[in-house]
């Protein structure tokens, strides 16, 4: 065998540990994990098909997000969601999330409008339906896609943060008996419908106040929940 030739090469792991980083992100955001809940790296390593070195990987940025914690080398638990921090994540929402719909209004297109007004209808049938979790997933397409138009990737990054430690309280409402109800009420008018027109006149203050009543309101029937069941 020529040695010349034939060299072994370092497998790239890190394809892996992206995925798995962003199959954990879009879970937590999506309200897949409970607050409090405990899982072992092993566990969630065999549910990805992966080994559980991409799988620390990931937790650990994670980790320093704030999103995990991880109380042992080998497993990971989602952060209990006390009253405090969770009003604390709100006030947070309300700076960041008001100044990217300020910024995307400014460069808000037909295209745009189009976009965000679809994802609104799909909101509204999801909520009509009972389908909670795609309800919300199509919540969270909403405002991303009007955050990302923004153009700020810093801003955007933080807001992602933001989602990250908020996401768990969603599975509060996902796993509720009294979850379509409750927030099928809310679409009734779109909680968007302001926003929307906000954006077509380009009314960068509108948008900002719109995105504050949303965020506000829909905290309001988080909050209560939280209570209840601390």
């Amino acid at each position: 065998m020529n040695r010349e030739v034939f060299r072994l090469q370092p497998i790239d792991t890190s394809t892996l540990h992206e995925r798995a980083y962003l199959q954990l992100r879009n879970g937590l955001m999506a309200g897949l994990f409970r607050p409090g809940e405990s899982v072992t790296l092993r566990g969630v390593a065999d549910a990805l098909g992966t080994s559980v070195m991409p799988i620390r990987e990931a937790v650990r940025r994670l980790v320093s997000e704030r999103a995990l914690e991880m109380p042992n080398s080998r497993s990971i638990r989602v952060p209990s969601m006390s009253l405090a921090h969770f009003d604390e994540l709100c006030a947070c929402r309300l700076l960041l999330e008001g100044e990217a719909a300020f910024q995307a209004a400014a460069r808000c297109s037909p295209a745009l409008t189009a976009r965000l007004a679809d994802l609104d209808r799909q909101y509204g049938t999801f909520a009509a339906a009972g389908d909670t979790a795609a309800m919300l997933a199509a919540n969270q397409a909403f405002h991303f896609t009007l955050y990302r138009a923004g153009g700020s990737e810093l801003l955007f990054s933080m807001i992602e943060t933001l989602w990250l430690q908020s996401g768990p309280y969603l599975n509060l409402f996902i796993a509720s008996e009294d979850t379509a109800r409750e927030l099928g009420e809310t679409v009734a008018p779109s909680p968007h419908k302001d926003l929307l027109t906000a954006l077509r006149r380009k009314r960068g203050e509108a948008a900002r106040a719109a995105i504050v009543a949303d965020i506000s309101d829909a905290a309001i029937m988080y909050r209560a929940r939280i209570e209840a069941l601390s």
